[in-house]
């Protein structure tokens, strides 16, 4: 009875030694990562945990001492948490139409909770988080590993803009703080010369507690630190698209799901008195499966305009210009093309505009759609009119471009309503100066695949036809029928709710049904309306810059990105129009302390759990390098033909090894200087394994199998001292 009981007490004080701090520690991560999606029980989920990490301790400590066994048992263990987790994240896509990504780094509130990504949360990332624990806080101690724990729930909360309870963050830090203390005095690869005692756990007792105290009680400094100053602080690649503004895409954005925090992007200063400048980032083509894309994504829909001008079609006032001049021939009176509806006012007012970020770094320039893009040497229009940085200028950091733009303000608009021809009469004005040289054949051929591109409107509904005829009835010109699509959603009860997602995605559901939506719904559907009635249109991405702040300058959030048209009239070419009904311009300047700016500059590229995982893997993969190179090597052994060739290997791997752990150059030393380099420098005993070599390499000898058996045990018993792991340790001093 007396040694049951010893047995017990030995092993309780075994584990309150070991294990107990790295089994808090875990226990009390998992309930901060729980706790953000949780609502209900999570003090038994807690408790769940805590039983299953102890379960794994509990395996790893049986697997430990069975070497190369070990790894296949724990691959087998992480194979099966694999594929339970995969189970669990195809059912609860299946069951909820929640995207894990979606549930994993919005608020709970906004998505739902989806018991089966809880499950995959408790069962893959506790079996990740408890293996790295393991590692090294009970085989290994290593601060830093024990550090990337911790960082878990820092990161997690600050993407799902959480804010960890501060007793929460004091508890995890304190019993870290015992484990920096504590562990490294128990871990199996440190010299264990403390007694652990009472007096010992009343001492560090004392001592984690009064810095717990501290740190609780410490008012928090009030200053603007580098990371949120600074959302380019954890940038590890600045032309990575990890973020919904950095990249121009295949496709549109999606149309339904809030994701901007009102993080300032970029300022923006002009020489013009606009309230609201239309910044395009990208347009797209056609309208397939709900979202925009480039007409290069489908086939059956590749128009080829390789070879259209760049210079003519998209710089400003191109097709003003030409029918000034056609209307200068007096050729084209027939048309309603005469020179008395130019007044030389029109596309004459130009403004310089300034963008500048020192943090926001997009693979592309913002720029209105009449900009000039002349000056800026370092990047180039492509023909959708988007202007794309060149290659070399992607790899710094920051956003910073000027150049000049054509206002389209009054005098513009008095053109576009004076143009008495519509799309027919434009086709015959451009036919007839093709015939009277007046304009090339390439200028003609460029207009009219416009035309053929931008007027696709496959799988538009019969009743979005009717409406759209509708609308332009009695309209003449090519300027009236847009305005009239602009005209008929503010005037038509139509609403605007960025937060609105509605039962039917469809655009029909939004013109016949709902009439509420966001900038998206309303550009598509004037998009596809326009071009059901024979106008050339596109969808086009950008921002709405309105916000000024106190200096005057445009203040651009990502919270102010947007949808707008842009319409090709007949006789001016590309005219931009924005749909959107009012109430999409709020105002975020007396808005401080945004929390949304606070998970933007914390996680701006570093945001995504999956490339936090990734780190860590590599960085756990650097650590066990050596090993992983071992074992390679060894596996390879067993693929050669003979012991001898074998024995070679050996030899030139532990060459290999020296020279690596010491620095020096060893190939072209005898074996015998190697056996004696070895015994020196490393205390490690080579010499059959090295005497085997030499009778084999030169004086032509087959080794035996037990021959080579032998000279590879003694090669795997000095493997860690050739490799420089085993530290000569320094004699104690002797008291006098």
């Amino acid at each position: 009875m007396t040694v049951g009981k010893n047995k017990a007490s030995n092993w309780l004080s075994v584990f309150l030694e070991r294990y107990f701090l790295p089994l808090t520690l875990g226990a009390v991560v998992m309930h901060i990562i729980l706790y953000t999606y949780m609502s209900f029980d999570i003090g038994i989920a807690t408790a769940g945990y805590a039983v299953y990490e102890a379960v794994l301790f509990f395996i790893f400590e049986k697997i430990k001492p069975k070497k190369i066994l070990r790894g296949l048992i724990y691959i087998a263990l992480a194979a099966t948490v694999l594929m339970a987790g995969g189970y669990l994240l195809r059912t609860g896509a299946y069951s909820t139409a929640t995207s894990f990504i979606d549930w994993f780094y919005v608020n709970s509130q906004e998505v739902g909770e989806v018991r089966e990504y809880l499950y995959f949360v408790f069962i893959a990332l506790g079996f990740f988080i408890t293996s790295i624990l393991y590692y090294f806080t009970v085989y290994r101690y290593r601060t830093f590993g024990i550090m990337l724990i911790i960082l878990f729930p820092f990161v997690i909360y600050g993407k799902r803009d959480d804010t960890i309870p501060a007793f929460k963050i004091t508890l995890m830090l304190t019993i870290f703080l015992a484990l920096m203390v504590h562990q490294r005095l128990v871990a199996n690869d440190v010299k264990k010369d403390t007694v652990i005692n009472s007096s010992y756990v009343i001492a560090a007792a004392v001592f984690v507690t009064f810095a717990g105290a501290v740190t609780m009680v410490m008012p928090k400094p009030e200053y603007r630190s580098k990371l949120e100053s600074n959302s380019g602080i954890f940038d590890l690649d600045v032309n990575s698209n990890t973020t919904d503004y950095d990249d121009l895409n295949d496709t549109s954005s999606p149309r339904f799901g809030e994701n901007a925090t009102g993080e300032v992007l970029f300022t923006m200063t002009t020489t013009a008195n606009e309230d609201v400048v239309y910044l395009r980032r990208q347009s797209f083509d056609v309208f397939r499966n709900d979202r925009w894309r480039l007409d290069s994504s489908y086939e059956g829909f590749n128009v080829d305009y390789d070879d259209m001008d760049d210079n003519e079609v998209n710089s400003p006032s191109y097709v003003y210009r030409l029918m000034k001049s056609l209307a200068d021939t007096g050729r084209y009176g027939e048309y309603g093309l005469t020179s008395d509806i130019f007044t030389g006012a029109e596309y004459d007012t130009s403004s310089w505009i300034n963008l500048s970020s020192t943090t926001y770094s997009p693979s592309y320039i913002p720029a209105p759609l009449m900009a000039n893009m002349a000056p800026i040497t370092y990047a180039h229009r492509t023909v959708h009119g988007e202007v794309y940085y060149d290659s070399y200028i992607k790899q710094y950091r920051g956003l910073g471009a000027s150049y000049s733009y054509t206002v389209e303000g009054e005098n513009e608009i008095a053109y576009l309503r004076n143009l008495s021809f519509d799309r027919d009469d434009f086709y015959s004005i451009l036919n007839a100066a093709a015939e009277n040289g007046d304009i090339t054949s390439q200028q003609w051929a460029n207009i009219m695949k416009i035309y053929t591109l931008y007027t696709d409107a496959d799988g538009c509904s019969q009743q979005m036809q009717g409406l759209a005829q509708q609308i332009i009835e009695g309209k003449e010109t090519d300027y009236e029928k847009a305005q009239a699509f602009v005209d008929y959603f503010e005037n038509n009860g139509f609403t605007y709710d960025l937060l609105y997602e509605p039962e039917d995605e469809s655009i029909d559901y939004f013109l016949f049904e709902s009439k509420t939506g966001n900038c998206t719904s309303y550009a598509t559907s004037m998009a596809l309306m326009a071009r059901l009635v024979g106008l050339p249109a596109r969808y086009v991405e950008g921002f709405a810059a309105y916000e000024r702040n106190e200096s005057g300058a445009f203040v651009i959030r990502d919270s102010h990105a947007h949808a707008f048209v842009e319409v090709y009239i007949a006789g001016a070419g590309w005219v931009t129009f924005d749909p959107t009904v009012p109430g999409y311009m709020q105002d975020y300047s007396n808005q401080t302390g945004n929390a949304g700016e606070i998970i933007k500059t914390f996680v701006d590229y570093f945001s995504r759990i999956v490339l936090f995982l990734g780190v860590i893997f590599v960085l756990v993969f650097i650590v066990f390098l050596d090993r992983i190179a071992e074992l390679i090597f060894r596996v390879s052994l067993k693929f050669r033909k003979s012991d001898g060739d074998k024995t070679i290997a050996v030899y030139k791997r532990i060459i290999r090894l020296l020279e690596i752990s010491s620095g020096k150059r060893l190939k072209g030393c005898a074996p015998a200087e190697i056996t004696e380099f070895a015994q020196n420098e490393r205390k490690a005993d080579i010499s059959q394994a090295v005497e085997l070599f030499e009778q084999t390499c030169f004086g032509g000898y087959v080794p035996e199998q037990q021959e080579y058996r032998q000279a590879y045990a003694q090669y795997k018993s000095a493997w860690k001292a050739l490799s420089g792991k085993i530290k000569e340790k320094k004699p104690k001093k002797i008291k006098s």
